[in-house]
């Protein structure tokens, strides 16, 4: 490695960890990862839960088979596993780790555009991938890692599998062992065989059946196979996307708000960094008619892009690969070929700019070669411009209330947004701004379970028990059969001294969620109060599995001591005889 080589490399990692490492100081698990995460039942058991964590679905264990979207990511999950055995849940070891494989990844994205590009333009698009603030929720979001180790999967693949290199078995074995971690992260980088297809016929003008790399894609497709297997039998179906954000709209209406959302939300933001955003459920961005003349222009301006990069790719030119082959990555969620439960997410860009930091890149050469002393200066501007705003986007997952705060500020017709917002506020001990956040979701959407159960909560907790009946009732309306409904309506139950109906509710709830460890407690000392001690051990044993930490456990088990003490009793053993 030349010397030049080494600087470029080096600054390159020095703009990803300037833009975003104001990350390292976020304190709160904000959306998913409180639940992914901090709450994960399997994480929380630690190496015991190994198996079962890397054999289920990936929100499977927390949803139980009632769980709407079906994703298998066992390298993602045994990546938190790690971390969580090691550093335990402290933010920031989590939160530094997700930097340093954007730094990883950003170096990466420079070695590729080396290989194909200019040094110059090599190094532009490279500090452009590291300080565009779109990358804000891959770095900043601990869940999206999924999109980071899908990166470095797909550009290690690449490299590794790239024909300038000798191909021994060794090395194929090796790139087809990259491919297979991404794909066991995200399930995006999957299509990696087709990119790494595309890429052969670009620059090499090659085939997948020619005699050299006939090898390499025979790996790649047994790999995918071993995948798609793992998936199928551990899955309920292959694919699943949840509840679909399109559910009653014609094809033409779907395909014209798809194309200026994609215009006004994705390319708009990674270039200038306006309109940042990190919920989009609706009805923030309304559905287009036949009628919407922007939608129209979107969507014949990037079906002429299309057509125009077939025919560049057929002709092997290569901005036709730079185009179409990172973009590939966004099929699996453009509602194109599978339905999923929200229009779009920035984080989802994470692989495709790399053909914009491509393109930048190829930009900067033309402009330099023209006029070199405004070209440099307008790159530094930008560069300037999307890393303050990269620190300053990265900045609202610095707690709870910061992201929910943006989020409800982006969309502030988000019941999603709003009752994850009050919630924050309950938990940081703000009743009244908690209770005024949910009350304006249901306004949003009445029929939305979250904060109508979260109000519940709220009165329960203030021993308003009447007012918590009638709000929980108004709740399982909704979802009769919700797991934290039924838990709560236990603890009701229990309060009013209805003992029978609280152990009913408790084990329909364990049934559907066998993982709360909350209900297992509960579900202890009902079965206790029922004088069934052996049961409520049996109980308290799965709970102090699954919540070895929690404030109860050195309580719950000397608990347990006296259970199964009173378990062994005679008059207990002829009890169960």
């Amino acid at each position: 490695m030349s010397l030049s080589e080494a600087r470029a490399r080096l600054w390159v990692a020095a703009a990803a960890c300037l833009a975003f490492a104001v990350s390292l100081f976020s304190q709160g698990w904000p959306r998913d990862d409180r639940w992914l995460i901090l709450e994960h039942p399997l994480l929380r058991v630690g190496w015991p839960a190994t198996r079962e964590l890397l054999t289920s679905g990936y929100v499977q264990p927390l949803l139980g088979a009632r769980t709407p979207i079906h994703e298998w990511r066992p390298v993602l999950s045994l990546s938190f596993l790690i971390q969580r055995v090691t550093t335990g849940f402290a933010p920031f070891p989590f939160h530094a780790v997700n930097l340093l494989l954007h730094i990883l990844a950003a170096l990466l994205v420079h070695e590729v555009l080396r290989r194909r590009l200019d040094a110059r333009a090599a190094i532009t698009g490279a500090l452009f991938f590291a300080v565009t603030p779109v990358h804000a929720e891959v770095v900043a979001y601990i869940s999206s890692r999924s999109e980071l180790l899908g990166m470095l999967s797909v550009l290690g693949a690449w490299l590794i599998l790239d024909k300038s290199q000798r191909l021994t078995p060794r090395r194929t074995a090796f790139g087809a062992a990259v491919y297979l971690a991404g794909a066991l992260s995200k399930e995006h980088v999957l299509l990696f065989p087709l990119f790494l297809m595309m890429s052969d016929w670009t620059f090499r003008g090659e085939f997948p059946w020619e005699r050299e790399r006939r090898r390499v894609h025979s790996a790649l497709i047994a790999t995918t196979a071993l995948v798609l297997a793992g998936r199928a039998l551990v899955l309920p179906s292959l694919a699943h996307g949840g509840v679909p954000y399109f559910s009653s709209v014609s094809g033409l209406s779907k395909l014209l708000t798809l194309s200026k959302f994609w215009a006004w939300h994705y390319l708009r933001p990674a270039v200038t960094a306006l309109g940042l955003c990190s919920d989009y459920a609706r009805p923030l961005i309304a559905d287009s008619n036949p009628t919407d003349l922007p939608a129209w222009i979107s969507l014949l301006l990037l079906g002429a892009l299309v057509v125009l990069a077939v025919r560049a790719f057929l002709s092997r030119r290569s901005w036709g690969f730079w185009f179409l082959g990172p973009c590939l990555f966004l099929l699996p969620t453009s509602h194109l070929i599978i339905s999923l439960d929200t229009l779009g997410a920035q984080r989802f860009l994470y692989l495709p700019s790399l053909g914009l930091a491509a393109a930048v890149g190829a930009l900067f050469l033309r402009a330099e070669e023209r006029a070199p002393g405004a070209a440099r200066a307008a790159l530094a501007a930008l560069l300037l411009w999307l890393g303050l705003h990269a620190a300053l986007r990265a900045a609202d997952w610095r707690s709870d209330l910061a992201y929910d705060r943006a989020a409800t500020s982006c969309n502030p017709v988000s019941v999603k947004a709003r009752t994850a917002l009050g919630t924050a506020f309950l938990r940081e001990g703000r009743l009244e701004d908690g209770e005024r956040e949910l009350i304006a979701a249901t306004r949003l959407d009445a029929a939305f379970y979250d904060a109508a159960f979260n109000l519940a909560r709220l009165s329960y907790g203030r021993g308003d028990l009447r007012v918590a009946r009638e709000r929980l009732a108004a709740a399982r309306a909704l979802k009769a059969d919700e797991p934290s409904g039924l838990l709560l309506q236990a603890l009701l139950d229990e309060a009013a001294g209805n003992i029978a109906a609280a152990e009913k509710s408790l084990e329909l709830c364990l049934k559907l969620s066998p993982n709360d460890a909350t209900a297992r407690y509960n579900y202890a000392r009902v079965l206790a109060r029922l004088d069934r001690p052996f049961e409520a051990a049996v109980q308290l044993k799965q709970f102090l599995r699954l919540a070895p930490d929690d404030p109860n456990a050195p309580a719950a088990r000397l608990w347990l001591m006296g259970l199964e003490r009173s378990a062994a009793s005679p008059a207990a053993a002829a009890g169960r005889n």
